[in-house]
């Protein structure tokens, strides 16, 4: 028995079906609730009054946005099954049924499908500890992008020709503003860390990789929930976006690229550090070296060749719970 979910800022639709001894499958309701507390109860309270029999029960939505977190909570507490789908992952399976019209009551009756038919990963609330410091590096990340763009407009206006001291004046007032937040959510990440000696400890290990430092390592541990997430290489660098894409077909050859459908923040953490890398952490280097001999215009593939390799020496070094070794060779 599967409880389709199609969420969205004020309030989401639910569909439950159920596929009976024949292999039919069956609409038990539909309706629309607010996204709200007081709506969870609702919902909740509905979905049980209509569940008969043995039926497992199982509650599948899409990741859209933020919105789906406070019910996907409610839902845990009530220490009921709870499955969140990636929206391209959903639109993919919509488009293999050829269905064209989307409107929020068809969503969630394929989104109730898609429990039915296919192997649903059981989501799990993050720690509490990398939460928080999922949060405050998120909002890092946001600002340090911000700073870029105002360095750049400042860059652009003291070069033009008569600009007015006091727009000049407010764009370093805003620069000094980014810099303070930042310097700010630094120590909220070291405070946060120092309570915890164990993911002290870890992100120490972390951090003998050459190129990786401490904000670095808080984003990688933050954003993979202690990396519990995966069970392989593979599916971690899925999730950052940095698997290969590549098409094929008769005599069109297509491009290798990266797919970048994945966590955005963990290619943004590890650009720079990369470039460090290919500097200072000698198998990065070589790694960077042959790739870019391969591909002498387009550089920036080695960069990314080593945003991969820092990735997998984390999550290596992570669930091995052990240092870097420089002279460690892959079997």
């Amino acid at each position: 028995m599967a409880v389709g979910i199609d969420i969205s800022m004020d309030d989401f639709h639910a569909c439950i079906k159920i596929k009976n001894e024949l292999g039919k499958v069956i609409i038990k309701g539909t309706k629309t609730f607010k996204n709200t507390g007081a709506g969870f109860k609702e919902f909740y309270q509905w979905v049980l009054d209509r569940k008969k029999g043995d039926y497992t029960l199982s509650f599948v939505m899409e990741a859209t946005g933020v919105y789906y977190e406070d019910l996907a909570y409610f839902l845990h507490t009530k220490k009921e099954s709870v499955s969140v789908v990636l929206a391209n992952k959903m639109k993919g399976y919509a488009k293999s049924l050829n269905i064209k019209t989307k409107t929020d009551k068809i969503d969630s009756k394929i989104i109730a499908d898609f429990g039915i038919e296919r192997h649903v990963d059981e989501w799990k609330p993050m720690s509490p500890v990398y939460k928080e410091l999922r949060d405050f590096c998120r909002e890092l990340l946001s600002i340090k992008k911000e700073m870029n763009r105002a360095r750049n407009q400042l860059h652009a206006m003291v070069r033009s020709h008569d600009k007015s001291k006091g727009i000049i004046r407010i764009k370093k007032q805003q620069i000094a503003f980014y810099e303070k937040a930042i310097e700010t959510i630094k120590k909220k990440l070291i405070k946060i860390v120092d309570k915890d000696p164990a993911l002290k400890k870890k992100l120490a290990k972390l951090q003998s990789i050459p190129g990786l430092a401490f904000e670095t390592s808080v984003i990688l541990a933050s954003e993979t929930n202690g990396f519990e997430l995966f069970t392989s290489i593979r599916q971690l660098v899925s999730y950052a976006g940095l698997d290969i894409e590549f098409k094929e077909s008769g005599r069109f050859k297509g491009k290798t690229r990266i797919t970048k459908k994945g966590n955005s923040r963990i290619r943004q953490a590890l650009f720079m550090p990369a470039m460090s890398a290919s500097r200072c952490n000698e198998s990065i280097k070589k790694l960077h070296e042959r790739v870019c001999e391969r591909n002498p215009d387009i550089k920036r593939k080695g960069i990314v060749a080593g945003m991969r390799k820092l990735l997998i020496y984390a999550f290596v070094i992570w669930k091995k719970d052990t240092a870097y070794d420089r002279e460690f060779v892959w079997s």
